[in-house]
């Protein structure tokens, strides 16, 4: 009677186990998130990199990096909140010819707002989600507005 008992008590824990283990990092789960920073990232890059001495940036493209910059922090956080290290993720080279940087950009954009917008399980962070997606929309608003401003 006590073995079987150990056996039943020993059972249970080993699932308890492994059902966590199972669960500590799963690499599919929430893997848009690190999606989604790495084309925030790229966009970043396009819209901040251009060719020639004398480019002034203007005031669009400024507004698009400001919230290009507020959904990364909000990216970030909602990441770590569902136990995504950021710091192992690769994060691309971008080496691109310039001659369609914000419409690259543009593209960049609407990746990271697919993949932030997906279904999220976690209600604790749903809030920020959907505060990442409006500045992804506002920074491609924004960029599309600079493209029509460059006469693109």
């Amino acid at each position: 009677m006590k073995l079987s008992h150990k056996l039943v008590l020993s059972l249970i824990a080993m699932s308890g186990v492994m059902a966590t283990l199972a669960h500590a990092d799963e690499p599919g789960r929430h893997a848009s998130y690190i999606h989604a920073l790495q084309d925030l990232d790229t966009a970043n890059w396009l819209i901040a990199h251009r060719g020639g001495d004398n480019w002034v940036m203007g005031h669009n493209e400024q507004v698009a990096l400001s919230e290009i910059n507020a959904a990364k922090s909000l990216v970030v956080e909602s990441g770590r909140d569902v136990g995504k290290d950021f710091q192992s993720a690769q994060r691309p080279d971008i080496h691109r010819d310039h001659s369609g940087r914000l419409h690259d950009a543009v593209e960049a954009l609407s990746k990271a707002r697919q993949d932030v917008a997906q279904e999220e399980d976690d209600p604790r962070i749903r809030g920020m989600q959907h505060e990442a997606v409006r500045h992804i929309e506002i920074a491609l608003h924004a960029t599309r507005d600079a493209i029509r401003d460059a006469g693109y």
